[in-house]
């Protein structure tokens, strides 16, 4: 994410938190506020922690910015409050990752979903990614089986308490990069380290 895509990129955050809270729009100007101080905090992190996003472009016009994913590649770039069950911190985790609402159902969010993966393959050694999917997402979720994602562990019916939904902590296994010159850890990790 560049500089020029900083505000439309903090937008669609707001404006997808407040649509999957049910809140109202005057929220997601809220929302914005305390979104624009976690994305500068997040783009401190490169190499660590990365935000993408995609633009969608029909026709000879100029595009606009469809969406947006958050991914980190280790401890450095792991959040500091993770969403439970927690993902092992030294593995790469996609997070934050939302279609702007007009543009969905055209395959975008599956596109960035392998966009990410390219990106940890290339970065990482690791060959574990994580994300969360709350359960009544139904169609990220299903999009995330369809890419080979399984259910690692999901929230106990106590996190309804704390008035977060329900969550599942889901994994895929990358297949291994020929060429893998962009690892971003800063030492070698034991090969038992690299099977978590």
């Amino acid at each position: 994410m560049g500089p020029q895509e900083l505000g439309p990129t903090i937008t669609l955050l707001a404006e997808s938190f407040a649509e999957s809270s049910w809140m109202s729009s005057g929220y997601a100007k809220l929302l914005e506020f305390l979104i624009k101080q976690y994305v500068v905090e997040r783009r401190s992190l490169v190499p660590h922690a990365v935000m993408l996003v995609g633009v969608y472009k029909e026709g000879e016009g100029e595009g606009e910015l469809a969406c947006t994913a958050e991914v980190s590649f280790d401890a450095r770039g792991a959040n500091k409050d993770p969403p439970t069950p927690a993902a092992p911190r030294n593995c790469p985790y996609v997070c934050n990752m939302t279609v702007k609402k007009k543009l969905r159902r055209k395959g975008i969010g599956r596109q960035l979903l392998r966009a990410c993966e390219e990106l940890i393959s290339q970065m990482k050694t690791i060959r574990k990614v994580y994300l969360h999917c709350r359960l009544i997402d139904t169609g990220p979720f299903e999009m995330y089986t369809k890419a080979g994602y399984s259910i690692v562990q999901t929230d106990s019916m106590l996190i309804l308490l704390s008035f977060q939904r329900r969550k599942h902590l889901m994994c895929k296994e990358l297949p291994p990069l020929v060429d893998s010159q962009f690892d971003t850890s800063d030492d070698e990790a034991a090969p038992s380290d690299r099977d978590q």
